[in-house]
């Protein structure tokens, strides 16, 4: 693409931003009867790019406009603008998909990836199957690297895979996110950390797990420091919301600690929120990569979204129960 400047990028996205689901459409699809009359609704927006799901198959339609924003962002970005970060995040979830494929003997692990990144999918899996990760990013291939001797040593847990990965997913983004010096991006990788610690905080916790537990899988980079978690950990419920009381977090945390039905969904509303409105205030700053980087989480979280409704669709559950996930609307 010739032009690549962040004027002409955020023109473009205007233009985009029309494909994004509206109230409206939202409201039928969670009032549908079926996954057939979901898919309706879908069609009529050219979800996916007029793609076809056959026997009811939202999956190709879904995957399909993952392609479709993904390739938008990788034509539009300007180099070293620090938006590679969100690609990048791609290819550690591809590369996640294709270790644990490797180790379950799965002969194909299509059906788990993610949209190619940074790095193409062909190479990824090469490298995965041989055990060879020299042409990959110097820090996924430390990690993988490291996958590989865990389990010869007998670590043969599933959990180590994504502790491993996702650190280095985490510094990886991070790295380049500061390199491109773009302060929505890097607040929004900074606040992304935070929220997976939260969240592994939360889950080790209420799974009784021990602290040394959470200390191997806390990653590097938030705004929160591990003494925090730590601090808090063997606490109440109570005196963990009074903790990250004063964090940027504070509100959301507490949602997750209320002890009302529903908290966890609350909490994932919540961050999902927090992290879209980290680019919404600045969406009209057409000199930034704002927009464009706006448009890509909201465009995600958009999927992620409409994915949930098509499994409530089809899993006959309450109306009440899918608005309860719903997240704010970013059109």
């Amino acid at each position: 693409m010739a032009n690549k400047s962040p004027v002409y990028s955020n023109a473009r996205v205007r233009v985009m931003e029309n494909t994004f689901l509206n109230q409206e459409k939202f409201n039928r699809l969670v009032y549908s009867e079926s996954v057939d009359e979901a898919l309706r609704v879908l069609a009529e927006s050219n979800y996916g790019g007029g793609t076809i799901a056959e026997n009811g198959d939202y999956e190709k339609i879904l995957r399909a406009e993952e392609d479709k924003v993904s390739a938008f962002m990788a034509e539009s970005m300007p180099d070293g603008c620090g938006m590679e970060s969100f690609l990048l995040k791609q290819d550690y979830h591809n590369a996640k998909a294709l270790t644990k494929a490797k180790y379950m003997r799965l002969e194909d692990a299509d059906f788990m990836l993610a949209p190619q990144g940074t790095v193409d999918i062909q190479l990824l899996k090469e490298s995965v199957n041989s055990d060879t990760y020299s042409r990959l990013p110097a820090l996924m291939a430390k990690a993988l690297s490291d996958i590989d001797v865990a389990r010869a040593n007998g670590d043969k847990s599933p959990r180590t895979i994504d502790v491993t990965l996702d650190k280095a997913c985490y510094a990886d983004v991070l790295r380049v996110a500061k390199a491109g010096k773009q302060k929505t991006i890097i607040r929004y990788w900074t606040a992304s950390v935070d929220f997976a610690n939260i969240t592994t905080f939360i889950r080790s916790r209420r799974e009784g797990e021990e602290l040394r537990n959470f200390r191997k899988a806390f990653v590097e980079g938030g705004e929160i420091p591990i003494s925090t978690f730590e601090s808090a950990y063997e606490g109440t419920d109570e005196a963990v919301a009074e903790k990250f009381r004063y964090t940027s977090y504070g509100k959301i945390v507490y949602e997750a600690f209320s002890g009302e039905a529903g908290a966890m969904v609350a909490f994932e509303r919540a961050q999902d929120n927090y992290l879209l409105n980290i680019f919404k205030q600045d969406r009209t700053d057409i000199f930034s990569l704002s927009p464009l980087a706006g448009f890509y989480v909201a465009k995600k979280q958009e999927i992620k979204v409409v994915r949930m409704i098509l499994i409530c669709v089809k899993n006959h559950v309450d109306t009440t129960q899918i608005k309860a996930r719903l997240r704010d609307y970013y059109a």
